[in-house]
């Protein structure tokens, strides 16, 4: 008997029957409306970084803590079909992974062409220069909702 590889293994932990509960529409949407709530209040801690700087780090703390957890929770509910490789999915998860994957796609190009927006409207009304927590934020939670994002799409959508 040979000894299961690592990506059997993660498939067969995302596969557990335990995070059946997790596995309904309404949970899985919950947990998306959970995480977004996150990355909202993420936002809104940078604007504390150099007013509070401790109760940034305290926030920060806490909220990857949760984020963890969450994204963990929502990673178990979609059987981890967006990150898994093609030789643990079968036809019908590849197909679900690519649709996800092609919408995240779509959203992540939104996101960020409103962004750029912000940025340039910025610029042309030569409004003052943000705060530093403020310029680390936009930077981080770009990288943080990409990270997450193929997931949201995922658990949001279809059956999994």
């Amino acid at each position: 008997m040979s000894t299961p590889t690592r990506v059997q293994r993660r498939a067969a932990r995302l596969d557990d029957p335990r995070f059946e509960s997790l596995r309904t529409p309404r949970v899985r949407r919950r947990l998306v409306v959970a995480m977004c709530g996150l990355l909202v209040a993420e936002a809104g801690l940078f604007f504390l970084a150099e007013q509070a700087p401790v109760l940034f780090a305290i926030g920060l703390s806490a909220l990857l803590v949760a984020f963890v957890l969450c994204l963990g929770a929502l990673k178990g509910s979609t059987r981890g079909v967006e990150e898994l490789p093609a030789e643990a999915l079968d036809e019908r998860q590849w197909q679900l992974r690519g649709e996800a994957y092609a919408r995240a796609y779509r959203i992540g190009f939104g996101l960020l062409t409103a962004q750029l927006i912000t940025v340039g409207v910025w610029l042309a009304a030569d409004w003052p220069t943000p705060d530093s927590g403020v310029l680390l934020g936009a930077v981080l939670l770009p990288f943080h909702i990409g990270l997450v994002l193929p997931t949201l799409v995922t658990a949001w959508s279809r059956q999994v």
